[in-house]
């Protein structure tokens, strides 16, 4: 377990209700990081079973080129859309976007493959250091953003590992996560009655503010 920086506290009392998120919850503005800091997680939640037989029976059917691409799924009503950052930080986009501007540059985080099948130890010290990028003294040193590569989740992109490997592991990131799909975010382990990308489409690409089930709870949204 990696050591909780200083800006990580340890959990205090709620001062409001859990959002109940067996469905969607849909926000008014974007929530992001946790009111209350946590330490960091020493184990996963749910249970990740060993992906060597899907990886087995994948190899056998390269071997019988069996295997094609998937299409990605078209835009939502038929276009292209346009993600602009004002947009993505609500109420206080406009007014960021100007500051950005005035200062001449901007900051943002990069990192990929950040999916894990076997534990958080791995993933904390990478998120601590990126939350402790916001302790710059000079707010135009401070990241706006998380630009995430793609493989978020491993292996197969399931909507049941987005708690443990992404939405903990970044519960007090306090800044939008935007990301581009990777193939283990798309890739359909043989025999899972899924659609690709299903997962990734629901927790990335909302059309409204809102707090997924697998978000475990957590208020942030990213």
């Amino acid at each position: 377990m990696a050591r909780a920086p200083e800006h990580r506290k340890q959990k205090a009392p709620p001062q409001s209700d859990p959002i109940d998120n067996t469905g969607p919850t849909t926000l008014a503005q974007p929530v992001f990081a946790q009111a209350h800091p946590t330490a960091d997680p020493s184990k996963f939640v749910v249970h990740h079973p060993s992906d060597n037989p899907a990886y087995k029976q994948i190899d056998e059917l390269n071997r019988e080129h069996k295997i094609t691409a998937l299409p990605f799924p078209a835009p939502r009503g038929g276009v292209e859309p346009k993600l602009v950052l004002a947009a993505v930080l609500g109420a206080s986009g406009a007014a960021a976007v100007q500051k950005i501007s005035q200062s001449g540059q901007i900051v943002f985080h990069a990192v990929g493959d950040t999916g894990n099948t076997r534990g958080p130890e791995s993933q904390n010290p990478v998120a601590d250091k990126l939350v402790s990028d916001f302790d710059e003294e000079d707010p135009k040193e401070r990241p706006t953003f998380f630009f995430h590569l793609g493989d978020v989740i491993y292996s197969f992109g399931e909507s049941q590992y987005y708690y443990d490997q992404f939405y903990e592991p970044y519960r007090d990131y306090p800044a939008p996560i935007l990301a581009l799909a990777g193939n283990h975010d798309g890739m359909v382990a043989p025999g899972a009655n899924v659609t690709t990308l299903a997962a990734f489409l629901e927790n990335y690409c909302a059309p409204e503010f809102e707090v997924t089930p697998e978000a475990g709870g957590l208020s942030a949204i990213h």
